[in-house]
């Protein structure tokens, strides 16, 4: 319970965080380079160079996602063939502009239609036989979610890698050629075949994992927030001693301060709390990751009469551990 406890505070902590720190990064700068990006788009389609073209789009809209760049870029995709992309973003447009009130929307809505009846459609079946655990698909090394395993998925044109990979066995892999609009391909994945040097058994068929494993775990989560905690607090420290330095020039030794000179003394100690809690949440949670870590069950010998001792020569550990000056992940070397 007082894990439970120690770990909900520090994801308050923490999420209190994220506004300041969000505001301390700013946007500004993906706006710009997402105008960029699109200048040079555009710039290569009017020199028909339409395949280099679209990439730029897609990342100007990733960096800014505007309706006008979501139009464009699927338009880019239609005269580059791929009419899956295109029409798919067609179909985002229209959905964004009809929540804003949007003309543009009657727009995206008419040219998706006209695309739909050109489009290819590829199923990737995987039945039941082959649904080995840990099973993960993969489209032009992309995962496919299992609830599109046996859908039939739009697609563009071009050749597509399917693949198929799971712990302790084999991969398997196979192209699809999608040469013509309007057609519709299938492809199966068979059940892969195991590995046997991939020393992966028990667990693949349903043992629970070794004693101790998910507290360590947990361990290593709750010790990386730990860490991002106290370089924020690090982070806003510094930033809070800036601005008071910054006001002894326009403050006294009575302390009386310009209107600047108060707002950045505000400043300053506005960082400070931040900086505090932040370093105290992080410190928290290390301390809680080396208790976790270290009261975790050591896991059994898989061997009967195995020795139980340390690691063999050589071997490299890496654990939350206690420094002399602060927390942190320790590396050491074990014998």
């Amino acid at each position: 319970m007082k894990l439970c406890n120690s770990l909900g505070l520090l994801s308050l902590a923490l999420a209190s965080l994220s506004p300041a720190l969000a505001h301390a990064q700013g946007d500004a700068t993906s706006r710009a380079l997402a105008v960029q990006l699109f200048d040079e788009a555009e710039a290569l389609l009017q020199q028909q160079r339409v395949a280099q073209a679209c990439p730029k789009y897609a990342e100007s809209y990733r960096l800014d996602p505007q309706l006008g760049v979501l139009i464009y870029l699927a338009e880019c995709y239609e005269k580059n063939g791929q009419l899956a992309s295109a029409w798919g973003s067609f179909r985002e447009a229209e959905e964004i502009a009809r929540k804003r009130g949007d003309a543009r929307g009657d727009h995206a809505r008419e040219r998706a239609a006209a695309l739909e009846p050109r489009l290819s459609y590829l199923v990737v079946a995987v039945p039941e036989s082959a649904r080995v655990a840990g099973l993960e698909v993969l489209r032009d090394g992309a995962p496919l979610a299992p609830v599109l395993w046996g859908s039939r998925a739009a697609i563009d044109a071009g050749t597509h890698r399917l693949e198929a990979r799971a712990p302790g066995h084999k991969p398997w892999q196979a192209e699809v050629v999608v040469s013509e609009e309007a057609s519709a391909s299938a492809l199966e994945v068979p059940r892969l075949l195991r590995d046997p040097t991939s020393g992966a058994s028990a667990e693949l068929d349903g043992a629970p994992p070794a004693k101790g494993t998910s507290q360590r775990i947990a361990a290593i989560a709750v010790g990386g927030l730990g860490l991002a905690a106290v370089g924020a607090g690090g982070f806003f420290g510094l930033s809070a001693q800036s601005s008071y330095s910054d006001s002894k020039e326009l403050c006294n030794d009575s302390g009386f301060c310009t209107a600047r000179g108060t707002e950045l003394r505000d400043s300053a100690k506005s960082k400070a709390l931040v900086a505090t809690i932040a370093t105290g949440a992080g410190a928290a949670a290390l301390v809680t990751a080396g208790v976790l870590w270290f009261t975790a069950p050591k896991p059994e010998s898989t061997a009967p009469g195995a020795p139980r001792g340390p690691a063999k020569n050589g071997a490299w550990s890496v654990a939350p551990a206690p420094e002399l000056a602060t927390w942190g992940l320790g590396v050491r070397r074990v014998f």
